[in-house]
């Protein structure tokens, strides 16, 4: 009986401690922005001609980075000029551009303004609507 009170004792000190501390601690919240698009990706920044383009922010390592440069430099891409951001050779351009999930993919017209865009798997459909609209 003595042995469960001073269980009981000290789990209740050790319950009080921690509520005065979490109390007197201060609390920081952090915001993490997930896959944000960026609005203006001008061509000649990525390393291409001025003009309408693909441009596709990858990591070496990434399947997913690997399907949609196939699918986009495969029969979808219609032509356009295509841009591979990898991370590993970028870094700076995945900072400059706010890029914190790869792929990430944005079509651009001839001002460098994001027409359309997506992380991870693209859209077949909107992609097609995109590349409409600048061609």
């Amino acid at each position: 009986m003595i042995r469960l009170l001073v269980a009981l004792s000290l789990g209740g000190m050790v319950s009080a401690v921690a509520v005065v501390l979490n109390r007197s601690g201060t609390t920081t919240s952090i915001s993490v922005r997930r896959n944000s698009l960026p609005t203006r990706v001008p061509a000649v920044e990525v390393g291409l001609a001025e003009g309408p383009a693909i441009v596709i922010f990858t990591e070496a390592s990434c399947h997913s980075c690997q399907d949609v440069m196939r699918l986009i430099r495969g029969p979808a891409g219609a032509g356009l000029p295509v841009a591979d951001v990898e991370y590993g050779a970028q870094p700076d351009l995945h900072r400059r551009f706010n890029i914190d999930t790869v792929p990430t993919t944005v079509v651009v017209d001839k001002q460098g303004t994001v027409i359309a865009g997506w992380t991870g798997r693209v859209d077949l459909s909107e992609f097609t609507t995109a590349l409409a609209e600048i061609a």
